[in-house]
C-alpha cells in the first residue's frame, strides 16, 4: 500500500498504542518523525533522546494508531512495530486501513491558575513513571487543605494542551511534568506535556512555549473542559 500522497519523509506524526491499550481512562501519545521507508513500511524517529526506543515498552507486532494532518484533514492508519533500527529509530509495517477525519476543535481559555512543573530532556521513561505514580496518588486523594507551592501563571489552556511563558532553556520535544490547580477543591491535575513550539525570548528573557499533553487522565481532561466552560 503506497501512502506517499499523505505521509512524507520529514513529516511529524503522532502514535498511540492500540494493543495493549493504555489503562482505562488514560490518554497517551508519542511524537515521531517519518524518516524514510518504502511502500509498506515507515522508519519512525522518536525525538526524546538517543535511546528513546528503549524508554518505551515496544514489543514485536505491537499495533499503534499513527495520525497526522494532510490536505486540511486528519489522517490515521494502523501500524505495527517491526524492529529497532537505532537507539531512537524503529520500523513499522503500515496496514491497509487509512482513514481521513475532521479534527475536533478544542475550546481554549486565557486564564490565571496555579502551576508547578518540572522539565526534562531525554528522560521519557523516568517522567512517564513519575506521572503514573502521581496520577494514581492524586486519583485516590481528597482535597482537604490549600495547595502549597503553586505559583499563579497567566496561560492559555485546553483539554489537549497548554501554552505559557517560562524561562529558558526550553526546546521542542522537551517534556514537562505538570501540576495544575483548577481551584475546584480537588487535587491538582497531573499531566505530562511535550513542548511543540517556542518563541524567541522577550526583553525579560522569557519565552512562550506551546505544549501538548501526551499523558493525561480522561477525567482530568473533562475537568479542564468544565473549567473552560465555567469561565467562558
Amino acid at each position: 500500500m503506497i501512502y506517499q500522497k499523505y505521509f512524507k519523509a520529514g513529516q511529524k506524526v503522532q502514535i498511540r498504542a492500540k494493543q495493549p491499550p493504555p489503562p482505562e481512562g488514560r490518554n497517551e501519545l508519542l511524537s515521531a518523525r517519518i524518516d524514510g521507508g518504502d511502500a509498506n513500511h515507515f522508519n519512525l524517529t522518536l525525538p526524546y533522546g538517543p535511546n528513546s526506543v528503549e524508554q518505551y515498552p515496544f514489543r514485536d507486532d505491537m499495533p499503534f494508531e499513527l495520525s497526522a494532518d494532510a490536505l486540511g484533514l486528519g489522517i490515521k492508519v494502523t501500524v505495527t512495530f517491526l524492529k529497532k533500527l537505532t537507539g531512537n529509530q524503529f520500523r513499522v509495517l503500515v496496514l491497509p486501513d487509512l482513514q481521513m477525519f475532521q479534527r475536533r476543535t478544542q475550546p481554549r481559555l486565557d486564564c490565571t491558575i496555579g502551576i508547578r512543573f518540572t522539565r526534562g530532556r531525554n528522560s521519557l521513561q523516568k517522567l512517564r513513571e513519575t506521572w503514573e505514580k502521581n496520577a494514581s496518588i492524586l486519583t485516590n486523594c481528597k482535597q482537604s487543605a490549600p495547595l502549597q507551592g503553586f505559583n499563579p501563571c497567566q496561560l492559555n489552556i485546553s483539554s489537549a494542551g497548554i501554552r505559557f511563558s517560562l524561562q529558558p532553556p526550553a526546546e521542542p520535544t522537551d517534556i514537562c511534568l505538570m501540576l495544575l490547580d483548577l481551584d475546584d477543591n480537588k487535587p491538582p491535575v497531573c499531566a505530562l506535556a511535550e513542548i511543540i513550539w517556542t518563541t524567541e525570548p522577550n526583553e525579560e528573557g522569557a519565552l512562550r512555549a506551546g505544549m501538548q499533553f501526551i499523558d493525561i487522565l480522561e477525567q482530568d481532561q473533562k475537568r479542564i473542559e468544565h473549567f473552560i466552560h465555567k469561565h467562558t
